[in-house]
């Protein structure tokens, strides 16, 4: 994977421009023999190298100064290699290694024509094959900046792999803008984050607190469309995408709340699966109360705005775990008692990672229709939908005793506590209680949400409303 001419192009004018625009490097303090300060007459003092670093990838550049020495300052290598310094020369120069086939010691070579000559060594490491796509993806994306202003935005990239990469003039689509792309390079660990954002560290504007490894003022995501954002290296070739170009369905923008959209940990699909996604509930490394964790692993904790009128309305009428009937999986019955989308449903059992019921999609449901929800156990597919039945990857709630919790974009529509033996302890039942559910546990493994005497469902909370005896009818009235 060699180094392309446009990011040398923007590299050196980069250095040449006083290191300004965003490439990371600090520009080194030139000593030459004539600076003011210097007592007249004095000899120059000799010549040496200072290389940004001493050791890079084969895919890396990094900036080299010569100091002291008289006259047009030469560069090679040692063994030879053709056109590695740009410009050929000068005191400073960018340094492309070249593409080696293991960890090699190249020995750098400052001359000039007074015979000065000056050398050090930089360890050239192999990075092997290029990455993959899926090797890299986007982890988190903060697209309505954070409470200190909206310009505060930015995207976290993830390596899924062992080995570090050179990123050479990589881009995202439309992160510069809607149709703009925004185009970024540095160096990305095993299994580390790489975190580009509008603003330097430490900058008055900012909100966050981890070390940024790019910054560049042109990062603007647009907020009337949700990308997609195209994760891309400099061949073009297609890393990642997040989002469809329509209304993003994670993260928050309102005046009192920000929150970014996180990819769950252990999501990998480089195609837009929004039920790999959620909106970010913590705030980790931000100095502020925006959700987010910017430099931080992702917390798999899904947190919501709240309902809308635009959300559809439901209870849970029925549940049957270890079931023995047709549909053989475990799985809980919805009544849809208001119209609308039901994208924004979630059927926890509170332990471990949930995934709305329709990955995300908006699908429409009407008031009086049943819906099921039905555990598959598996993390092959991140759901699947076949009319009113919808097949979620969760793992299956247990069979002795847990709990069963209906959510709205974070909002408590309904939920039980079940158990199947004498032991009733619920070791999230204060977490259910304090979503809004103010009932006692029901006794079975399965049970129907009893009627009233005009036909329609009891709606309390109460361990009364449930009949454990009455025989499975997914999908359709209690008896």
């Amino acid at each position: 994977m060699r180094i392309s001419i446009l990011f040398i192009i923007i590299i050196v004018l980069s250095i040449f421009l006083n290191g300004s625009g965003c490439t990371k490097i600090d520009t080194p303090i030139r000593t030459d023999s004539d600076e003011p300060g210097s007592p007249e007459g004095e000899s120059p003092e000799d010549l040496f190298i200072i290389p940004d670093k001493y050791e890079i990838l084969d895919t890396e550049p990094t900036r080299i100064q010569a100091q002291g020495g008289t006259g047009d300052i030469s560069w090679k290598t040692e063994p030879p290699f053709e056109d590695l310094f740009l410009p050929e020369t000068g005191k400073l120069v960018l340094f492309s290694p070249p593409d080696v086939s293991g960890d090699t010691i190249l020995t750098i070579v400052a001359y000039n024509d007074n015979n000065e000559t000056a050398k050090t060594d930089i360890l050239i490491i192999d990075e092997g094959m290029p990455p993959e796509p899926g090797d890299i993806l986007i982890n988190e994306i903060a697209w309505a900046g954070t409470l200190k202003t909206w310009r505060d935005e930015y995207i976290e990239l993830i390596n899924k792999t062992g080995r570090t990469f050179y990123l050479d003039n990589w881009s995202i689509e439309n992160a510069g803008g809607t149709g703009i792309s925004f185009f970024f390079s540095g160096k990305i660990g095993p299994g580390a984050l790489f975190l580009i954002s509008n603003y330097d560290q430490g900058s008055e504007n900012t909100a966050i607190s981890a070390p940024i490894d790019y910054a560049d003022s042109s990062l603007a995501m647009p907020n009337s469309a949700f990308g997609p954002f195209v994760l891309k290296n400099y061949e073009n070739i297609i890393f990642d995408t997040a989002g469809d170009g329509g209304a993003y369905i994670h993260g928050t923008n309102t005046s009192e709340l920000k929150s970014s959209m996180s990819r769950y940990t252990f999501s990998t699909s480089i195609e837009w699966d929004a039920g790999s996604w959620y909106t970010e509930s913590v705030s980790i490394n931000l100095l502020d109360e925006t959700c987010g964790t910017p430099g931080a692993a992702s917390s798999d904790e899904s947190g919501g705005s709240g309902t809308s009128d635009y959300d559809a309305q439901a209870i849970i009428t029925e549940y049957s775990i270890d079931a023995g009937d047709e549909i053989g999986e475990d799985w809980v019955e919805l009544y849809i008692t208001k119209s609308g989308s039901i994208r924004n449903f979630l059927v926890t059992d509170l332990d471990g990672t949930d995934l709305p019921i329709t990955g995300g999609q908006d699908i429409e449901v009407t008031e009086g229709q049943y819906i099921l929800i039905i555990w598959e156990g598996t993390d092959e597919e991140p759901y699947s939908h076949e009319g009113e039945r919808f097949y979620i990857p969760d793992t299956n709630p247990t069979g002795t005793k847990d709990e069963l919790v209906l959510l709205c974009a974070g909002d408590f529509l309904d939920g039980l506590c079940y158990y199947s033996t004498e032991e009733i302890q619920f070791d999230d039942e204060d977490t259910i209680k304090g979503y809004g559910w103010s009932g006692d546990p029901v006794y079975g493994k399965h049970a129907s949400r009893k009627l009233d005497g005009t036909g329609y469902y009891i709606n309390d909370l109460q361990v009364a409303s449930w009949d454990t005896s009455a025989a499975p009818t997914p999908g359709y009235m209690n008896n």
